[in-house]
């Protein structure tokens, strides 16, 4: 079994000049119905979407049911793209308003239990645990465009696009948000 899934990533990595291909590229001919195309999509993104969607519901099989409802949205979707403008700030403001309706939906937040599984201690060695609760506190309007602009690596152009709203409006958010992360770090190690 794990052989299997072993060679099909090789394959799919070992396609030549796959990760050439540009996502605009795959996704017209995912939309043209080449289930390849999409499926390279996925490949492409699936770590910086569940990272992305770990950082915003802080739970494992939450976060698996977001990743995967955001890639289903993305194929449902996938005519809406406009093949003149970059996916990446298209795809991450799809991404972005999902979390949002899936939270709403989900509301209240994820136990306290869930938090303490195995897979979720070895996710959070990688990051700060202080760091991880106080970014679990932000207001969406604040954490989402600190997640978008610095785990998924998006510029601010393209945090503006995803989230709608204007570069200084994204640059005051982001800065209010370091504000309060300084703060909640700051209280947190006291409290130590």
């Amino acid at each position: 079994m794990h052989a299997e899934v072993a060679l099909d990533a090789g394959r799919m990595t070992g396609l030549s000049g796959s990760s050439a291909i540009p996502a605009s590229q795959l996704v017209r001919q995912a939309t043209g119905g080449d289930l390849d195309a999409f499926e390279e999509l996925i490949h492409r993104l699936q770590r910086r979407v569940y990272g992305f969607a770990y950082h915003h519901l802080r739970d494992v099989d939450e976060a698996h049911d977001l990743s995967q409802e955001i890639f289903v949205k993305l194929y449902r979707n996938l005519d809406r793209y406009d093949p003149e403008r970059p996916f990446e700030p298209w795809f991450w403001r799809l991404a972005a308003n999902t979390s949002i309706n899936y939270r709403r939906k989900r509301y209240p937040a994820p136990s306290e239990a869930s938090e303490e599984t195995i897979d979720e201690s070895a996710s959070t060695e990688r990051h700060d645990p202080v760091l991880v609760q106080a970014l679990a506190q932000l207001d969406p309007s604040y954490r989402l465009p600190i997640l978008l602009h610095y785990y998924a690596d998006l510029s601010l152009e393209q945090v503006s696009v995803a989230l709608n709203a204007s570069i200084p409006a994204i640059k005051s958010r982001l800065h209010r948000a370091r504000a309060l992360l300084r703060n909640s770090l700051a209280e947190a190690e006291e409290i130590r």
